[in-house]
Order: structure tokens, then sequence, then C-alpha cells
């Protein structure tokens, strides 16, 4: 394997062994961990896999007249966030991105970080999408959707025959 590509190695790590100390094994773990993270593309922050998009958690109730749902977005502002629905899909994404820059001495230190992620919820039938309000605060997005009276009529029942 190249250093490009990155080992996974998801075995907790042994125990010292007899011949070695607590401290020599301890050293060797750090070691280890240090050449880890010198590796291109690694940082403190890469201990989860690239290929994980991460998902806000959300819930979907029925409240009689309409459906609420809530999304967890902490870390966001209303300004970060767009919410869609079209038929019948509510679409919820997100971007956000931050710098900050700081000096230590005669050390610049800038640091960059962005962030997106898309989450699509396919709505009951009876799901107005006129009647969507929403509201955002602290971290928390909330969806009141209205109910269509006359979606639900448009269900029927099926004849089998036999």
């Amino acid at each position: 394997m190249n250093d490009m590509t990155p080992a996974r190695t998801d075995a907790p790590a042994s125990p010292p062994a007899p011949e070695l100390g607590a401290v020599d094994w301890f050293r060797a773990e750090v070691d280890r961990f240090m050449d880890e993270m010198s590796k291109p593309g690694r940082s403190l922050l890469s201990f989860v896999p690239r290929f994980v998009i991460p998902k806000p958690a959300i819930e979907l109730t029925d409240a009689g007249e309409s459906y609420r749902l809530s999304a967890e977005l902490p870390g966001l502002t209303e300004k970060d966030i767009t919410v869609e629905m079209a038929d019948g899909i509510l679409t919820i994404a997100a971007e956000k991105h931050e710098s900050a820059e700081r000096r230590d001495g005669d050390c610049l230190i800038n640091e960059r970080r962005h962030g997106h992620f898309q989450r699509q919820i396919t709505l009951p039938i009876d799901a107005d999408e006129n009647k969507v309000k929403a509201r955002f605060k602290h971290g928390l997005l909330t969806l009141d959707i209205g109910k269509n009276a006359a979606a639900r009529k448009r269900t029927r029942k099926i004849k089998i025959d036999s």
C-alpha cells in the first residue's frame, strides 16, 4: 500500500508485550499516531472516513391539521440553510464555510473548514406544498406542513377479483 491509500485499522491497540513496559508501549502508540497524522491529507479531524456524509437527525410527526418536521442543525445559521419542496419531496441542504487566522509570534495560522450536506424526505401524499412555514432557532429547524384534505380523498380501494 502506498502513502496515498489510507490504511484502515479498526483493531484496538494491542496490550503491551511482556518484554515492553507500559511506558514503552505508550510511546510506540504515540509514535504510530504521529506517523499516521503526518501522512498527506490527514489531520486530527480526519478520523471519520471521507466517504461518510453527515445527515442531520430529523423527526416527522403528525400534528393533526399539519405535519411537523424537525431537523437538528447545530452550528448553522438560517443563512446557511436552504429548504425546497417539489413533487412531494422536501429537500433540506446546508453549506458552511469558516476560516480563522491568528498569529503566534512569527507563525501565521490560517485554518479553513467547509461542509455541505443535503437530505431529501418524501412527504405523505396529503402534504400541501403551498402551506409550509419554516423557523430556525438554536440549531433546530422546524417546518409546519399543512395537509390538503382533497388529496386524502383521492385515495380509493381497488377491488381484487378472485
